[in-house]
């Protein structure tokens, strides 16, 4: 038999989220509608339950440490996914076919697939929810919409597109520039894959000049980068399926045609099991290109 995993009791960690919360015990006790003491009492609880001071005595006021506070932080987030789960339980009750896909995705590829679907297909719920990285989304989703080499593809996957990237700018930044200089001097637009960049002026023999110094405006996600680029921001790095409309539209312009990260695809997965299911399956074939 397994050991059961070492926690504190519920009522001291919703203690210990409310004092976080209020800055005081006298605060905690009032947002939980419970006595002064029976928050210091959930306090002891949890000073016996660690070998690591979680909270600091100034006088009559009682403050968290370091520990106390990243326990608090964890706590929060915790409660919060269970809140959250509370709040989406008449969904879950509705049965629905469910798709996770970055944000790019969903607004440049997705949505735009799925016009007059319920027209279409009234007896089908869809539920669309945004995985902000490319990591597994939890708990899984019928349909998944990812992003990795090809060499993590499986047969049962469906390749929707290539992963190939190139440098991109908004027009204006072309009216007293020219795509060598920008693509030279920048300003250059970053994500957190700080490899790209790199990846690009070593394969594509382009000078670097002091565009990639690895300083710049930084940005968390494929749909920022995307838009800080349309904004006029600088030159970044973007994925060829999602340049499509923008490029159509003259909100971007391509700066150079040589692409990185060809070894990389978008594909679609879904279980076997769930394949199975005649509206995944519908669902599924409406997306396929």
């Amino acid at each position: 038999m397994k050991t059961p995993r070492r926690l504190p009791p519920l009522k001291a960690l919703r203690a210990l989220e409310a004092i976080h919360q209020n800055g005081s015990i006298t605060g905690a006790a009032r947002q939980l509608n419970v006595s002064h003491s029976a928050i210091s009492h959930q306090v002891k609880i949890l000073e016996d339950w660690t070998s690591d001071p979680l909270f600091i005595r100034q006088g009559r006021a009682t403050l968290l440490t370091d520990a106390g506070r990243s326990l608090a932080s964890v706590t929060h987030e915790a409660f919060d996914a269970i809140r959250h789960e509370m709040d989406r339980l008449p969904m879950r009750g509705v049965r629905s076919v469910s798709i996770a896909c970055l944000p790019l995705i969903a607004t440049r590829w997705l949505m735009p697939r799925l016009v007059n679907f319920n027209l279409q297909h009234p007896e089908i719920n869809l539920h669309i929810s945004m995985s902000h990285t490319d990591r597994p989304v939890t708990p899984a989703p019928d349909i998944e919409i990812r992003f990795a080499r090809r060499a993590q593809v499986t047969p049962r996957d469906i390749v929707l597109s290539t992963g190939e990237a190139v440098p991109v700018c908004a027009p204006a930044l072309l009216q007293d520039r020219t795509a060598e200089d920008l693509l030279t001097n920048g300003p250059i637009l970053f994500d957190e894959d700080l490899r790209m960049w790199s990846q690009w002026y070593t394969e594509s023999g382009h000078p670097r000049g002091g565009a990639a110094s690895g300083s710049g405006l930084m940005l968390e996600g494929s749909a920022l980068l995307q838009g800080a680029a349309i904004s006029g921001l600088g030159v970044a790095i973007c994925r060829k399926w999602c340049l499509e409309k923008d490029v159509r539209e003259e909100r971007l312009t391509v700066l150079s045609d040589h692409a990185i990260d060809e070894d990389w695809c978008y594909f679609m997965r879904c279980e076997a099991d769930k394949r199975q299911l005649p509206e995944v399956e519908t669902v599924i074939n409406l997306l396929i290109p």
